[in-house]
């Protein structure tokens, strides 16, 4: 049995602590690893959501790429990046856009 389902966490789980004095939170996943056998011999599809602040505004990013190395060893023409506004409404367009990209 593998992991078939994108996951997008709440507004609030995202959001974090900034509101105090914190930072946002970061949601990674990955589609096709194995309970079993973890990502040996798998086709591995990765994505991430965040927020970042740009001057006043907030917005929700989006990321997916492929493979075992992380998005931090990545350079940016490995990564496909969505920008999303930031309210609940986008959680639903995020989740759809992210499983149109897994395909």
């Amino acid at each position: 049995m593998s992991n078939k389902e994108v996951f997008v966490p709440l507004l609030n789980w995202l959001i974090g602590g900034s509101r105090i004095g914190g930072s946002y939170n970061i949601y990674c996943g990955s589609l096709g690893t194995d309970p079993e056998k973890g990502c040996l011999s798998q086709e591995i599809k990765n994505y991430r959501i965040w927020i970042e602040k740009l001057e006043e505004t907030e917005i929700i990013k989006a990321a997916v790429y492929e493979g075992l190395r992380s998005y931090d060893n990545r350079s940016e023409d490995e990564i496909t990046v969505e920008i999303f506004e930031m309210s609940e409404e986008s959680l639903p367009l995020i989740k759809e856009w992210l499983e149109k990209q897994m395909q």
